[in-house]
């Protein structure tokens, strides 16, 4: 698994996060990143993740409001109003184009962080900018908006 975050100022490095993923592992994940956030995210930044079960755990609540970290409301299954997932569309589109094939874990990681490492700054700003009209249209078309 890999994590890694954005803001319209910049990005921070990826982690590559070995075995089964729970609270303790993501709040050590969060001690690592949050240090980086106000540089990343300017001084009124606000944290999005998923819905998974360990990023909504009492104790990942409990922590993020213990370093009064703003989390965005997330709708369920919309991982389309996340702009990460785009950045993950793109950097696969990177790992693996031209037919690229892995044969050990340390050459798809090596290939990851080229990926991660030369995504241009203006597609994550893009990105960022582009979630207030896709969310205005996402709202425009629905006739009930059930989250």
């Amino acid at each position: 698994m890999v994590s890694a975050a954005f803001g319209f100022n910049g990005k921070v490095g990826l982690a590559f996060l070995d075995g089964r993923q729970n609270s303790p592992k993501y709040i050590e994940t969060l001690e690592n990143l949050l240090p980086f956030a106000e540089n990343i995210g300017g001084r009124n930044w606000e944290y999005q993740h998923d819905n998974a079960p360990i990023l909504t755990s009492n104790a990942t609540k409990n922590y993020l409001n213990s370093k009064n970290v703003t989390v965005l409301e997330w709708p369920l299954m919309r991982p389309d109003l996340n702009p990460i997932e785009n950045v993950w569309g793109i950097m696969s589109w990177k790992v693996y184009e031209n037919g690229g094939q892995f044969y050990s874990v340390n050459a798809l990681k090596t290939a990851i962080e080229s990926a991660w490492y030369n995504l241009e700054p203006e597609i994550l700003q893009t990105l960022i900018m582009s979630m207030e009209k896709h969310v205005y249209v996402i709202l425009k078309n629905s006739k009930t908006f059930n989250y």
